[in-house]
């Protein structure tokens, strides 16, 4: 009788095994730069929690008169599912208009039963754009019928 090798495919790589979501975040572009600019924006602190109409994101970040005016944030997210996280999976989902801090936005259209993660950062008057938040999550649990 013949024998049939036990392994058909090759060994998995511990890249795999350590990779977990949130994906990492995508990188950052290269920031102008010039004698009279002030610095890029700081890492906003974000916070997300359930309402009835959907999710609500809040950040924070200490801003000081060292630091260029912000215009907007962009948000970022994306859907947890099958594929391994890498930071293709994040997608720009909008754009801010900066108010003063603290800020907060309301998504909705989101589907229960389903895993999110969320980012944000800030963008100053140059185009030039923060460091992101942690990442943050939130799993959307089908509420209990009453």
């Amino acid at each position: 009788t013949a024998t049939v090798p036990r392994q058909s495919r090759p060994p998995q790589t511990n890249i795999n095994t350590t990779l977990k979501h949130p994906a990492p975040l995508p990188p950052q572009p290269a920031q102008k730069t010039g004698p009279s600019f002030k610095a890029v924006p700081p890492k906003p602190g974000l916070k997300i929690s359930r309402v009835q109409q959907g999710i609500v994101l809040s950040w924070n970040m200490t801003v000081t008169d060292s630091h260029a005016t912000i215009v907007n944030y962009q948000l970022f997210a994306y859907q947890e599912g099958s594929a391994p996280p890498n930071s293709a999976l994040w997608k720009k989902v909008g754009d801010v208009k900066a108010l003063p801090l603290p800020m907060a936005c309301t998504l909705t259209q989101f589907q229960e039963g389903n895993k999110y993660h969320f980012a944000v950062r800030a963008v100053d008057t140059h185009q030039r754009v923060g460091p992101f938040s942690d990442p943050n999550t939130i799993h959307l649990v089908a509420k209990a019928a009453s």
